[in-house]
């Protein structure tokens, strides 16, 4: 490269340089100066740690809590992010129809500016004052003024809807923040006695009264609902609280996800139908609640647990076991598919498919049922199917053999048209829909006696 084309790259690179830095200061300060010239107010609302709203004799005061927000007055409480992020952009956004050159606001006395109805101080990388005065004569427009410019503003009325909400507008709505997903325990505690449920490896268990598996769906509808109770009344007169039925205290215990300090919500329902209170420790007070509270009183061990009869991966089964009219059936696989009885007749891979389907979507009608196995029929059952694993080498966790994975015992009829059944290996005495043993018919074709 000869000399000349040096020099006329690097006079180039000089011009180019120069340009870069002559954008970035005029070019930027001017898009800030075209900001403060449309809207009264210049910061971002991310840079706001503290908020102060006075109104008359009344501050709220709001701070920036570990990611969220907190009131500190007129009550130390949750604060609602969504109320406050409202406030910030009202303001942030607040749009100057017109500016009138006066530092003295007292000197536009229709302003209301001298003692100003509502006076908003923010706090953080940069602090920002403004000041709302009356109405001005055009509608849907008031008298503002930023501290330390020398002007009067005209902005839009749509600022006094969240500068002059009532206080407890800014207080959370949900009387917590908890989500179900951070709950490893709880406990159910009511005059009538005690419920306990876990989580163990990954899957929910009852494990009071009964110890047995727990619906995950069941479980979480249930814990949305009660860590995500509405607050409908901050401060319940002193009689809702003290006007509450007798024994219809309840309490939910939970423990968070990693251990920690046992969280408490207790509810109190009152004499009124769907009236509640609640008391949440990390917030200090009463609190009145929505009827979906009644849940803590009805909720059972019953409805909380998974209703499967059994479930089986159909991969792990190796044998199925088949016992009715006084006929046993061995079905057991081979190779890709599955043969039966002593004479290996070839089943198809679709029906068997389709009875472990069956069993792993048969759904409990109710537990614990108090009748005798005599009353029952399980006493000498009328049918009985069982799923096998088979393992043919003996390791250190399993001996060699069969090994059962679910199955159930299937006896009489109840009254109310069920069938009673004995969920197989626990030995629990169950009901099930008769139509159950109808569809294993349907899927087995007709046996020496048909399964009850």
């Amino acid at each position: 490269m000869n000399l000349r084309a040096t020099i006329a790259l690097f006079v180039f690179t000089l011009l180019v340089v120069g340009g870069l830095v002559y954008l970035r200061q005029s070019v930027a300060p001017s898009r800030e100066a075209v900001q403060t010239k449309r809207y009264a107010l210049a910061f971002e609302p991310a840079d706001i740690d503290e908020i102060d709203l006075t109104r008359g004799n009344e501050t709220v005061s709001l701070r920036r809590d570990n990611g969220g927000w907190r009131m500190i007055a007129p009550a130390n409480d949750h604060a609602d992010i969504e109320a406050v992020n409202r406030l910030l952009l009202a303001a942030r956004f607040l749009d100057v129809r017109d500016r009138e050159r006066a530092r003295d606001p007292s000197a536009v006395a229709e302003s209301g500016l001298a003692a100003p109805r509502v006076r908003l101080d923010l706090r953080g990388a940069r602090d920002v004052r403004l000041d709302l005065g009356g109405a001005t004569a055009l509608p849907g427009e008031i008298f503002a003024r930023v501290a330390g410019q020398p002007f009067v503003l005209r902005v839009p009325d749509t600022i006094l809807e969240p500068a002059t909400a009532a206080a407890d507008t800014y207080r959370d709505p949900r009387l917590t923040d908890l989500l179900p997903d951070g709950i490893e325990k709880f406990t159910v505690r009511r005059a009538d006695g005690e419920m306990t449920v876990r989580l163990e490896r990954g899957r929910w268990m009852v494990d009071k009264p009964v110890s047995a598996p727990a619906d995950p769906r069941a479980v979480r509808d249930f814990l949305e609902r009660l860590l995500g109770l509405r607050v409908i009344s901050f401060s319940p007169a002193a009689s809702a609280v003290s006007e509450t039925l007798p024994g219809q205290t309840a309490r939910l215990a939970l423990t968070p996800r990693g251990g920690g300090e046992e969280i408490a919500i207790e509810l109190l329902r009152g004499l009124e139908e769907g009236r509640f209170t609640a008391r949440f420790a990390p917030r200090a007070g009463n609190f009145g609640v929505d009827a979906a509270a009644a849940l803590l009183f009805d909720i059972s061990p019953e409805a909380l647990r998974d209703r499967s009869l059994g479930y089986v991966e159909p991969d792990t089964v190796d044998r199925i076991v088949l016992e009715t009219g006084g006929r046993t059936t061995v079905i057991q696989r081979r190779d890709d598919g599955w043969i039966a009885g002593d004479d290996g007749q070839t089943l198809e891979t679709n029906l068997i498919a389709s009875l472990i389907e069956e069993f792993n979507t048969t759904r409990v009608t109710s537990f614990g049922t108090a009748a005798d196995p005599a009353e029952t029929g399980l006493d000498e059952p009328a049918g009985r199917i069982r799923f096998f694993a088979w393992l043919s080498e003996n390791t250190a966790e399993e001996p060699a053999g069969g090994h059962l994975l679910a199955g159930a015992a299937l006896g009489r009829s109840t009254p109310d048209g069920q069938i009673y059944a004995r969920i197989e290996p626990s030995g629990e005495t169950v009901t099930i829909p008769a139509e159950w043993a109808t569809r294993l018919n349907e899927l087995l074709g007709p046996p020496a006696s048909p399964l009850p």
